[in-house]
């Protein structure tokens, strides 16, 4: 999954400004939620996707193919 404001990421160093980061320049202008990922999961336990197999899910909104490496945290 992508960046998300989660209680596990609220320790690491600058992550506010990577949600901005991210939420700029995500394709959807958001970050991912629970629900998007839990979603996700549900749709790959159902018989909707019994033709996906050996595949990775980026649930990220479209931040994998975003530019994280522009963001300075300096």
């Amino acid at each position: 999954a992508g960046p998300s404001g989660s209680p596990a990421a609220s320790g690491i160093k600058h992550m506010r400004k990577m949600l901005a980061h991210c939420e700029a320049v995500t394709p959807i202008r958001r970050t991912v939620t629970i629900e998007d990922v839990g979603n996700s999961a549900a749709f790959l336990c159902s018989d909707l996707s019994a033709g996906i197999s050996g595949e990775v899910v980026h649930v990220d909104g479209g931040f994998s193919i975003a530019a994280m490496n522009e963001l300075e945290l300096k």
